[in-house]
């Protein structure tokens, strides 16, 4: 009972974060144009990307968009490259290339590993209690659609090899692991800096076997 508490805790705290987030109104149009000259080459034009380190963006939820670009704008999300894309950018150009890629067409799914599938289906869904492991679908779904209320990002069928890099990076960040660089953690899903987020909180407990079995789950359904 008291790790549903905590479980539920948790799920609540990260939703009245994530509710939090306003979009300024947005027009799709100049998005594209930002798109199409800044964004294109690491994610599609229309978001469907190419290099499987690069996450595709077409159909995500425009306020999970929308938040990550303002992190990476802020510092709060690391990583030269789209804080350097970001930079010369306003608020407004943020909401108008988030809203461009959130009204495209969702991408499709990639391939699992049918070895691992039945072990990442129990982690997935309903976690794994012995390690206090929260599942994945409790607050991104069972078909890992995400929630747009919440701004809790659609995974399924997202690059395996983006999923498990991300799932390094806040499990870096949870274990407060002794690293060279901040842009090897991911801190962005707490409410404040130096609070624990919910994302550092899960991933801190997942193992390599876990992220690369979740990762291969992950892109695989839909």
């Amino acid at each position: 009972m008291k790790k549903l508490i905590a479980a539920a805790s948790l799920c609540v705290a990260s939703f009245s974060v994530q509710a939090a987030i306003i979009v300024p109104e947005y027009d799709v149009n100049a998005g594209k144009q930002i798109a199409e000259t800044v964004c294109a080459a690491c994610h599609g034009v229309n978001g469907v990307s190419v290099v499987p380190a690069q996450p595709n963006l077409g159909g995500q939820n425009v306020k999970y968009l929308y938040k990550q670009l303002v992190d990476f704008k802020a510092g709060y999300r690391k990583n030269g490259i789209m804080q350097s894309q970001v930079a010369n950018l306003s608020q407004q150009d943020l909401a108008n290339v988030a809203g461009y890629y959130a009204n495209q067409a969702p991408w499709g799914v990639g391939f699992g590993n049918p070895a691992t599938t039945q072990e990442a289906t129990k982690l997935f869904l309903g976690g794994d209690k012995s390690r206090d492991v929260i599942g994945c679908a409790g607050c991104h779904g069972p078909e890992a659609g995400g929630n747009e209320w919440a701004a809790f990002p659609r995974l399924g069928g997202q690059h395996a090899q983006y999923i498990s890099t991300q799932l390094k990076l806040f499990r870096a960040a949870g274990r407060v692991d002794d690293i060279d660089s901040d842009e090897q953690k991911r801190v962005n899903d707490a409410a404040k800096e130096g609070e624990m987020g919910m994302m550092q909180t899960v991933a801190s407990r997942l193992s390599d076997r876990d992220i690369r079995i979740l990762s291969d789950y992950i892109s695989a359904i839909h």
